[in-house]
């Protein structure tokens, strides 16, 4: 009996290791499937952030680099007319293409010129300065297709040649000692010029140029008169093209800066 006992003991604890083994591989998948769904969901909430995270930080966008440069010139010449110094007051609105050494542009110039100083002889007394009988007056508007070529450009100055061919009217009149006008002629006229400029540029926004050359009336029609002449003027120069490339950029900054600030919706509570 003791034998049999001595025999089976071996054998029991064998099975009852083995019963164990069973009922702990039984406990050890729920075990891990727990901790497989907690890790899964963990790794769920990682690879899934909310649509602002997913996104990144807020940047902003590449720059956007025109086309074409827009520059509006006011442009004021000094120049002779019929051998008199006169003064031109114009307007020129342009384009720059991107990357081209020249620029497309309409010039509007306007001109007053009284010769009522010119008339004048010195007296005594009273009559130390008086107009004489008869007065002239000439008044020049025209316009131009203008086009400049640039064959020196660096950060700060360019230098180039400007050529202007366009129309424009002539009106030249006399007055006298009473105020009536004994001879009024109107006509048309093509004038004709070309010369160099400088530009400086300061900055981005603003330049400062200035140009000398000569103007020649290719024809004239109906009123026949010298408008030939040369000229020098000085001009400040308003590069718009920049200017608004600039603040849009500043725009686009602001809002890019409002969207990283701002709360994003997973970070806002939702009621039911």
């Amino acid at each position: 009996m003791y034998q049999v006992s001595a025999l089976l003991r071996p054998l029991a604890a064998r099975w009852v290791g083995l019963a164990a083994g069973v009922a702990a591989a039984g406990a050890a998948p729920a075990q891990q499937l727990g901790a497989a769904t907690v890790v899964t969901a963990a790794d769920t909430s990682r690879a899934r952030p909310s649509a602002r995270a997913a996104s990144g930080p807020a940047t902003v966008p590449p720059p956007h680099v025109p086309r074409v440069g827009f520059s509006l010139v006011l442009d004021n010449r000094n120049s002779f007319v019929q051998a008199s110094a006169v003064r031109i007051i114009g307007l020129n609105v342009g384009v720059v293409p991107r990357g081209k050494p020249y620029r497309l542009g309409l010039g509007a110039y306007t001109l007053r010129r009284s010769y009522a100083e010119l008339y004048t002889y010195a007296g005594k007394g009273r009559n130390r300065r008086l107009k004489d009988t008869l007065t002239p007056a000439l008044s020049l508007t025209y316009f131009t297709p203008n086009f400049s070529y640039t064959f020196f450009n660096r950060r700060f100055i360019e230098l180039s040649i400007p050529v202007d061919v366009g129309l424009g009217r002539s009106h030249y009149t006399i007055t006298d000692e009473n105020g009536r006008v004994t001879t009024d002629n109107r006509g048309l006229f093509v004038p004709a010029e070309i010369g160099v400029g400088v530009l400086l540029k300061p900055t981005r926004w603003v330049g400062i140029s200035g140009a000398a050359g000569y103007r020649v009336s290719l024809k004239e029609i109906d009123y026949k008169e010298d408008f030939n002449g040369w000229y020098y003027s000085y001009r400040l120069n308003l590069f718009v093209g920049n200017i608004w490339h600039d603040w849009r950029q500043y725009w686009q900054r602001c809002r890019a800066r409002r969207v990283a600030h701002s709360p994003g919706p997973a970070s806002q509570a939702t009621t039911p």
